[in-house]
């Protein structure tokens, strides 16, 4: 008959990724001042590094074929700094694109572990920066969960991994066969002013061969008002919505969701609540 398998044996999650969004985009010189102290002080734990480059202007040269020439100089949009698995695939990637910084984890040490590692990452990186001409305006957690069927390939149906009546999955999506998706969205408040905007997409897809139903749930947290300091940023309880304690919420909300869309001896399997 078949039975799913969560990604990783022990857990499902695929990609985990933290981020903080400004409220522009950043200039060159920040993007500088921010790649200059990650190379000064994250290079050992995150030692392979790659720039990103933007061509400013976009013409288009009429010759006897159309050609998109850039006009001027690259500027300096972003930069990544990662550490990658024996396969040269990454563990951990940190990138500084613009308005957003993430903090990406593709080899998952639990949340404990990813909390701690991103929010040192996130400190180093902004601490450089004059966030009072650019403020940080959300905090966003991205998780994605992948559990591929191990079975006949005519065998999958979403309720043999996905509770029937639960409040993410369209009821058509039971009966539609081993093909189909479902997304959904909603806001909730948070204490100490702001919402968090939560997208919840649920699919069930051939990936490698083989029948696999992938959950993504991004959560972001729309600040009520700006944060325009590190310190102010990084204060620690919800009510101030510090981004520890807001990441906390976010991640408990996490479990939630899971806990609502997953049958029970998935949710055991994997150690979502004890």
């Amino acid at each position: 008959m078949g039975r799913y398998l969560p990604f990783a044996g022990e857990h499902s999650i695929q990609e985990a990724v933290v981020g903080v969004h400004f409220r522009g985009k950043c200039d060159p010189e920040a993007v500088r001042q921010a790649r200059d102290t990650a190379q000064a002080e994250l290079a050992d734990v995150l030692p392979k590094a790659q720039e990103i480059h933007q061509i400013k202007e976009i013409n288009l040269v009429q010759v006897e074929q159309d050609v998109v020439q850039g006009s001027g100089p690259p500027r300096l949009a972003g930069f990544e700094r990662s550490k990658v698995k024996a396969d040269a695939t990454p563990a951990r990637v940190l990138r500084f694109l613009e308005d957003i910084l993430t903090v990406g984890f593709f080899e998952y040490p639990g949340w404990k572990a990813a909390l701690a590692e991103s929010l040192g990452y996130l400190r180093t990186v902004l601490s450089p920066l004059n966030l009072a001409a650019n403020p940080v305006v959300a905090y966003s957690l991205r998780y994605i969960d992948r559990y591929t069927f191990d079975g006949p390939d005519d065998a999958p149906r979403a309720e043999m991994l996905l509770r029937k009546g639960n409040a993410y999955t369209t009821p058509h999506s039971f009966s539609a066969g081993p093909f189909w998706h479902s997304h959904s969205g909603w806001f909730e408040l948070l204490e100490g002013g702001g919402r968090v905007l939560n997208q919840v997409n649920v699919g069930s897809a051939s990936v490698d061969q083989a029948p696999t139903i992938t959950i993504e749930h991004n959560a972001i947290c729309q600040l009520g008002a700006p944060r325009q300091s590190v310190d102010r940023l990084f204060q620690s309880s919800r009510n101030t919505a510090g981004v520890g304690a807001v990441m906390e919420f976010l991640h408990e909300r996490n479990v939630a969701v899971l806990g609502d869309m997953l049958q029970p001896a998935m949710v055991k399997k994997i150690g979502l609540r004890k």
